[in-house]
């Protein structure tokens, strides 16, 4: 039977044929969590020709930045014992989800020079996980040489990312509950046609001219000595599609990788824009920018303010050749901060998104109800009927007529009738609200 490594120290006594570890030389860099697969990967790949062993490694505490050095005591409580391996599968945005480990410590020989490398992970005192490798070996030529060259691919890995280029990303609180490790999130984001783009011609050309021409161009622009960078505001009433632009905008750039962030998360700008600087060409989307971007004037809080000041020197601090494009949206433009609106560079140019005019409106009662049957005169009393209207509430108002229709015969059929009952009774509900809203209450009888 061979000998079993009941602690971390034994295993390394056995693999550097020494009991004097204080002997080894280490050195170590740091990652951000969702690099993890990164890191793994370029570690497994540089090592597994060398038919290295695996161990798991236990970790007390999840806050203990583990290290190589921690790993040589042989006596009290700080032991460390030999693990069973852990993995837990992180979204990668592929079909497959990527196999993480949690702690690990390979041991393998550079020629007949022995060299261990320790992939560990902990949460510093803000909460944050960060990933960390370390290598270690006793003085050697093979081994130095090796470990200068092995951290080096490991950084560049974290550098690249290949796992999450071109991909859609966001950060979300609840993560931790969906099985997955990690806070990031990889979303599969279906291609948006252009036809379901429902906007005015005057609106398509400006999105044209201002992104996807600028995105076109965009290496021509450095060659001539022009930033890449770009910074576009979406306005507009809600409703009205901004979201569904971005959709549109992502799916149709596919070569950049785009980060949503929403107004809370702004705190913490900087990790987004550095990680938008890993992946670029890539997209950063800040959604609801009024909520930290408000006017001076506005602020309520000190707090508040250097959330501003923070999200301005983000959007400044990026070198020439940063390709970012910045796409920020809002329903109240006029909050918005001067130093952020109206400085080239931050935002570049506001587009509306405004409320559909009629030929739009017919567009999207014809996109939404493509499954419906609209009677002589039907669509056009849902166009008339739908002035003023937002697209979201076009979409329900045909979700509505759908409904009736399945009600009364189950058919697919909208006569000029169903249009009359439903927007009838939408009339009716929103001339309460508002009359409950203004203090008005309800009309009372006279008679």
């Amino acid at each position: 039977m061979t000998d079993i490594d009941c602690y971390v120290w034994q295993a390394l006594i056995r693999h550097f044929k020494t009991d004097d570890l204080t002997g080894l030389a280490s050195s170590r860099r740091k990652f951000a969590a969702h690099l993890l697969p990164d890191v793994q990967t370029v570690i497994e790949e540089q090592i597994a020709p060398l038919s290295p062993r695996l161990i798991g490694v236990h970790q007390r505490h999840q806050s203990d930045a583990m290290k190589l050095s921690d790993m040589v005591i042989r006596e009290g409580g700080a032991v460390i014992a030999v693990t069973p391996l852990q993995y837990q599968d992180m979204d990668i945005g592929e079909d497959v989800p990527y196999a993480a480990l949690h702690n690990g410590l390979w041991l393998f020989l550079i020629g007949e020079e022995p060299v261990a490398v320790l992939l560990s992970q902990f949460f510093d005192r803000w909460g944050g996980r960060t990933v960390q490798v370390e290598i270690a070996y006793l003085p050697g030529e093979q081994a130095c040489a090796f470990s200068r060259g092995f951290l080096s691919k490991i950084q560049a890995a974290g550098e690249s990312s290949q796992y999450y280029r071109s991909k859609v990303l966001s950060f979300e609180y609840d993560a931790r509950n969906w099985g997955m490790r990690g806070a990031m999130r990889v979303h599969r984001l279906p291609a948006v046609p252009r036809d379901d783009v429902v906007l005015s011609e005057a609106t398509m050309a400006r999105l044209d001219a201002n992104i996807f021409d600028h995105d076109r161009h965009r290496e021509g622009l450095k060659r001539l000595g022009q930033h890449a960078q770009k910074g576009i505001l979406l306005y507009g009433p809600p409703g009205t599609g901004k979201t569904h632009v971005i959709r549109y905008v992502s799916a149709t750039l596919p070569g950049r990788t785009t980060i949503l962030v929403t107004a809370e998360q702004t705190a913490a700008i900087g990790f987004y824009i550095a990680l938008a600087r890993t992946l670029q060409p890539s997209i950063v989307v800040l959604e609801d920018v009024d909520l930290v971007g408000r006017s001076r004037e506005n602020v309520s809080s000190p707090n508040a303010e250097r959330l501003l000041n923070r999200l301005l020197n983000e959007m400044d601090g990026l070198a020439s050749n940063a390709d970012i494009l910045f796409l920020l949206t809002t329903n109240r433009p006029e909050d918005i901060e001067d130093a952020l609106a109206s400085r080239p560079g931050r935002v570049d140019e506001a587009i509306e998104i405004p409320l559909p005019d009629a030929g739009c409106r017919e567009r999207l009662i014809t996109l939404y109800g493509r499954a419906l049957v609209f009677q002589d005169g039907a669509l056009a009393d849902v166009v008339a009927r739908s002035e003023n209207s937002s697209a979201a509430h076009i979409k329900e108002m045909v979700r509505r007529l759908a409904q009736r229709s399945l009600a009364r015969d189950g058919g697919d059929v909208i006569s000029r009738e169903d249009v009359e009952m439903v927007f009838g009774d939408t009339e009716t509900l929103s001339s309460r609200l508002k009359r409950r809203l203004v203090g008005l209450g309800e009309k009372t009888s006279t008679g």
